[in-house]
């Protein structure tokens, strides 16, 4: 049988494995009152992982106020010390974020004001002109040597030069830059004021309540330290002085040679500087170290990870939790877990999405990273106070300010069982793809400017470069959510690692295979690496004679890194007769597609294994469920998940389950085995994604499985005597957070039109929403309901040339509007006889947890629209405007994503009077009218809102009705800054209203009703 550990695995994942959301303590001020009641929610939420960041901590950013407390201060550490009190007694693990890479603190500027020895040093190259027998010196430069047209270094005494006037002579000098990360002096200094802090003011918490520590956006390694020139010769025994323009220009075979120590020294003493001690101060506390590191060296990309952190593998082996967020790759940091022996592997996501994305959403965008071997999931984020809903960093707020927050535990369930189960056992690869970080460190001189953005291109000078990179590029491919590559790797389904040289060189080879700790690789790509540590090649020579394989894809290598390098051992590898070379990486995948691993399926398999047991994360839709390349469009088309899949076992399978991570159930798998090789049959029934578990051995007698269960039933109700609704709020402002002040209610439907502008001359509108277009059927008869819209329609209706529906049937159609900043867009409607909708795009919408319909813990069924008997008709609800099967869908508006519940509200269904003193009344369709007043609709806040003073110090009344926020209240798409990154703007608020006090709600079990009045009815 299957393994009860296993087992008990996905029934109870260990809390751990939850996700672990960026608590921001920013937005409002901290207390401990407030810091109970969000761990609390937390909890409720089934989140018990959190980690502590500040946005402001020193000062305001981003247009944040400062944080208060300041932290660091007493106040901040005395509420640290609640908050680890309280986290410990729910159960709650906390992180703390070190403020070292993306942050307000500026510690490190702190350390270099006080200790001015601290400061690092970038090398710099120019021209000069030598005058007098000197040359004059810019600015804040040290000279460190001066060289003729030869490159020969001249005699240098203070500024004088020993060369004729009128020379030109090559300058090579060092300035100051901001931390200096190759001296264990400074960065002693650095950990001294942080990570010590932490030992001085709450020793008691480290490795039990305190989980570990989270690094963020890390700034590039310093390329100059004063003790480099003494360090380099001792490691590499002769003088770098001599020779520092060939880190500038040349490209001759000793000037590459020399570049490739010049970094390799570097990598060394930052690694021997910050990331070792960095990674033995956690470990001695039992302390995690997780990272997203600057782009795009987070994605693998050989180049900008070499001029950025010299080394990546060699630097960042070191973190026990490296990662991500979802700009980068998973699959280059879940191969540093694998080679170096770590479990966790960080993905942050999904900052700046907007709040309109759900929980069906978020679980496919995850599920390529998980894939990849991600397995810490890093909400992005949750923010201590929103001000009303004012104020907010890269949205959305994935907390108990979304309506899906009850739906939440079965979210953190469902993530905590795929992380847990991809941590068991030992990754399953038999490819691998060596980084081609020596060829890097060789070809790239360091004024080749850093390509942070695109596809990272350095241009023709360095074409040997582009081309290595590219193909690195197209072998692995990335991960990246806003513009995902796939990797040829990948389209041939082959399971593969990224390796380095270091781990290559500490591998046995043997048997047909390289083996690095549990790992056993039988087939190693090289993307155009025409230079290899001669090591690297003597070991990759070792696997050729062992029966193994090595694929040249591109260039060959040429020679050995570093002036001591043998270029006899490369050119040893590069005539064995067993070497195969290909031109390209498609032909690269092709070459190895007979080596795809152990188990394979009709997607990319992520597999894992531990004795005669195994287990396959096996997704519905590959890469996901979007339409690709998704530019800028991030709504899912349930549509693309698979109904049935297959794994295929190279190896006879005794038994096998299938898991549904969403639901917690388990089922028998259906196996066949014929000539050693089991076919496990995979019933997704349209699930995003599935454990495929097995174990190895002789068949057993076979036990079929069960049937499947009936999905997609019709609900019939009974509506001849009528029915009302109510709205019940269901979000909470206790604290304030989505409107001031705190307590207000939120219960009366909202919507903000903001102005905005980006100069001083020009000022547009904006209406702070999302919104949903939903077709509405009124009373017929089945036989003349028409048919659900299929997505081409909808984008016909949405564009102006269809109706939404026959002509003198009366159809509505409905914009619900409700919290993300985009174009104004009205609320249309079509009368009998009416043209087609001319507003803009529509929605997708969404209202179930993966997994998960309205009634709890259940599989997610096929929607179908509901029909509502009732005075001799039957009202239709349409509830598949684009024929998904899943619910309402749809186009999106730019930027936004939307679900049912964001109108804050939910319906309760009850018999009633035809009216009541509210205005509340029923409608023969079952339509739900809301008494709205006419003219309030575009009022800016709620009627109960109280008066707000917008950015600019004007003070705006914002229930009047002929009246908005005007100028200065931001909530257009304003652009910031982060991390280098452009960003749309940060305001958003949610409401739901449309014109004609239209609003969604929902009624009962499972029906969505879309009311509408007309221009009589509202007279």
């Amino acid at each position: 049988m299957i393994s009860p550990a296993l087992r008990q695995l996905f029934d109870n994942p260990p809390r751990d494995f939850g996700p672990t959301p960026l608590w921001w303590w920013s937005g409002a001020k901290v207390t401990r009152d407030r810091l109970a009641w969000q761990l609390r929610r937390f909890a409720d939420g089934g989140v018990h992982n959190l980690v502590v960041i500040n946005l402001a901590p020193a000062g305001p950013t981003f247009g944040a106020r400062t944080d208060d407390p300041v932290w660091f201060g007493e106040e901040w550490w005395a509420r640290f010390e609640d908050a680890c009190e309280l986290a410990g007694d729910l159960g709650t693990r906390l992180w703390f974020y070190d403020q070292i890479g993306f942050s307000g603190a500026n510690v490190q500027g702190g350390i270099t004001r006080r200790h001015p020895g601290s400061a690092g040093r970038a090398l710099r190259s120019r021209r000069a002109v030598v005058s007098g027998g000197t040359v004059a010196l810019k600015g804040t430069e040290t000279l460190l040597g001066a060289y003729d047209r030869t490159g020969a270094r001249l005699p240098v005494a203070g500024p004088a030069i020993e060369a004729p006037d009128g020379a030109e002579v090559r300058l090579v000098t060092a300035v100051p830059t901001a931390f200096d990360y190759l001296n264990p002096e400074s960065v002693g200094l650095l950990f001294d004021a942080i990570h010590h802090e932490y030992d001085r003011r709450v020793p008691e918490y480290l490795g039990n309540v305190i989980a570990g520590s989270f690094q963020d956006e890390l700034p590039a390694t310093n390329s100059w330290t004063g003790r480099f020139p003494e360090e380099f010769r001792t490691r590499r025994g002769y003088d770098l002085l001599d020779h520092l323009p060939a880190l500038f220009t040349g490209d001759t075979s000793r000037d590459r040679k020399i570049r490739a120590d010049y970094y390799a020294v570097r990598a060394e003493l930052t690694e021997e500087a910050l990331f070792r001690p960095l990674a033995a101060w956690h470990e001695e506390r039992g302390l995690l170290l997780g990272c997203d590191q600057s782009h795009p060296a987070r994605s693998g990309f050989p180049a900008q990870s070499t001029q950025l952190y010299t080394d990546y593998f060699r630097t960042h082996r070191w973190y026990s939790a490296a990662g991500s967020d979802h700009h980068g790759d998973a699959k280059v940091h879940s191969s540093m877990a694998h080679l170096h022996g770590h479990e966790r592997v960080w993905i942050e996501s999904f900052h700046s999405s907007g709040w309109g994305g759900t929980l069906e959403e978020t679980y496919d965008w995850l599920l390529p990273f998980l894939r990849s071997g991600a397995n810490l999931y890093n909400p992005h984020a949750s923010y201590f106070g929103t001000a009303g809903g004012w104020f907010e960093w890269a949205p959305p707020s994935t907390d108990w300010r979304q309506p899906y927050w009850r739906q939440y535990p079965a979210f953190s369930r469902a993530v905590a069982r795929i992380c847990s189960i991809l941590s068991w056992g030992t990754y399953s690869a038999d490819v691998a793809v060596l980084h081609p970080t020596a060829t890097m460190q060789s070809l790239i001189p360091l004024d080749a400017p850093v390509q942070h953005f695109g596809d990272g291109r350095l241009g023709e000078a360095h074409a040997d470069v582009d081309e290595t990179q590219r193909h690195y590029l197209e072998l692995c491919g990335t991960n990246n959510w806003l513009e995902p590559a796939v990797g040829a790797l990948d389209r041939r389904r082959v399971s593969f690692d990224v390796i380095d040289d270091a781990s290559v060189q500490g591998a046995k080879a043997g048997d047909g295979t390289l083996r690095i700790r549990d790992l056993a690789y039988t087939a190693v790509l090289l993307p155009s690496a025409s230079v290899l540590e001669h090591e690297t090649a003597r070991r990759l020579a070792e696997l050729l004679d062992a029966g193994g394989r090595v694929v040249v894809v591109g260039r060959p290598p040429e020679h050995a890194a570093g002036l001591s390098g043998d270029d006899s051992v490369v050119a040893a590898l590069l005539d064995h007769p067993r070497l195969e070379r290909v031109a390209d990486a498609e032909a690269g995948a092709a070459a190895v597609a007979d080596a795809s691993g152990y188990a394979t399926g009709e997607v990319p398999l992520l597999v894992r294994r531990k004795g005669d047991e195994a287990v396959a994360l096996v997704t519905g839709a590959f890469p996901d469920a979007r339409t690709h390349p998704p530019r800028g469009r991030h709504e899912i088309d349930p549509a693309r998940y698979a109904r049935t899949s297959t794994v295929t076992v190279r190896g006879p399978v005794a038994e096998a389950e299938i898991w549904n991570p969403a639901t917690g159930s388990r089922r028998p798998g259906r196996v066949t085995v014929a000539d050693g090789v089991s076919t496990i049959e995979v019933p997704l029934e349209g699930a995003p994604a599935a454990l495929v578990v097995w174990r190895e051995g002789p068949a057993a007698d076979a036990v079929p499985p069960p049937p499947l269960e009936p999905t997609g039933a019709t609900e019939v109700t009974d509506l001849s005597s009528g029915w009302e609704g109510r709205l019940a709020p269901t979000m909470d402002n206790t604290w304030g957070d989505l409107a001031l002040p705190a307590g207000a209610s939120v219960a009366e439907p909202q919507i903000w039109t903001m102005g905005w502008t980006e100069s001083k001359g020009s000022w547009g509108q904006a209406r702070a929403t999302y919104g949903n277009r939903v077709r509405v059927l009124p009373p017929v008869p089945s036989a003349q309901a028409p048919a659900p819209l299929d997505r081409a329609a909808v984008e016909q209706v949405l564009s102006g040339p269809w109706g939404v529906g026959p002509r003198g049937l009366g159809c509505l159609a409905v914009l619900v509007e409700s919290g993300h900043p985009g174009p104004r867009r009205a609320a249309r409607q079509q009368g009998p006889g009416s043209g087609g909708v001319r507003a803009g795009p529509g929605a997708r919408a969404r209202d179930r947890g993966p997994g998960q319909d309205r009634r709890g813990d259940r599989p997610p069924r096929a929607r179908r629209p509901a029909r509502r008997r009732g005075r001799g008709q039957t009202p239709v609800v349409e509830r598949q405007s684009a024929g998904d099967g899943r619910g309402i869908s749809g186009v999106r508006p730019g930027g936004g994503r939307t679900g049912p519940q964001r109108a804050g509200v939910r319906a309760v269904r009850r018999p009633g009077p035809a009216a009541d003193h509210l205005g509340r009344r029923r409608h023969p369709a079952g339509q739900l009218v809301l008494p709205v007043p006419p003219g309030r609709v575009r009022a800016a806040a709620a009627v109960h809102a109280p008066a707000r003073r917008c950015t600019t110090g004007r003070r705006r009344d914002l229930p009047r009705p002929d009246r908005h926020p005007g100028p200065g209240c931001g909530g257009g798409p304003r652009r910031g800054r982060r991390g280098g990154r452009d960003r749309p703007a940060r305001r958003s608020r949610r409401g739901a209203a449309g014109e004609g006090g239209v609003l969604r709600v929902r009624l009962g079990r499972g029906t969505d009703v879309l009311p509408a009045r007309t221009d009589a009815e509202r007279r």
